[in-house]
């Protein structure tokens, strides 16, 4: 298999609402969105992996596209009643990140894609992608990514949320290193980051 480097275009969320509790919610017809409150799909999403936190929320959803998303966190901060909006990917992320009281959970597994440059040079990854499913699309092509995770199911989003850590770290550096563009959604915009140009600090980690 070629050594070849492939630079991760990370679509991922960024949430900024209000918080509110207790709220039901009612998403608008025109937002085109379908909130879940299947007991069982909210059972689901308030554990997390380790089944140490549970947090339930109000809904969840299982977006088609960012768009939705974009729709769905402006209603959240805009709408008749704010609510809290959180992205959830396998649930491993620690104290109940992934999940949001009363809030609404964005089912980030719903997002999976995965597109090889021509040049092979890099991928195009959409943030629900479990990096086993990467793995197996570039090695179709004859590539590999420069880091991955030991344990391959969990998300790109999620990873990269992190940092992300793996076998090939001490080389490589951790996988958030071996990004070459972010696409974060605020509610308002989609921005668009060339990581090894923009200076300016978007996230605190």
């Amino acid at each position: 298999m070629a050594n070849l480097r492939l630079m991760i275009t990370l679509i991922t969320v960024l949430m900024i609402t209000k918080s509110s509790n207790g709220i039901k919610i009612d998403l608008p017809k025109s937002l085109n969105l379908t909130l879940s409150i299947d007991p069982s799909i909210i059972s689901a999403a308030s554990h997390d992996f380790g089944n140490i936190t549970t947090v339930t929320p109000g809904g969840v959803i299982c977006p088609s596209s960012t768009a939705d998303i974009s729709r769905l966190l402006q209603y959240a901060a805009n709408g008749k009643s704010t609510f809290q909006v959180a992205a959830r990917g396998q649930g491993h992320s620690l104290n109940g990140q992934a999940s949001v009281s009363g809030g609404v959970i964005v089912n980030m597994t719903c997002i999976t894609d995965v597109v090889v440059s021509k040049d092979k040079k890099y991928a195009d990854v959409a943030a629900g992608t479990l990096w086993v499913d990467v793995l197996k699309k570039t090695a179709e092509k004859g590539v590999s990514p420069v880091s991955w995770t030991d344990y391959l199911h969990i998300t790109v989003g999620g990873t990269l949320s992190n940092g992300g850590i793996g076998g090939q770290v001490f080389r490589n550096g951790p996988l958030v290193s071996n990004v070459l563009e972010l696409d974060v959604i605020t509610g308002t915009h989609l921005l668009n980051f060339d990581l090894h140009t923009t200076t300016k600090t978007v996230f605190v980690l």
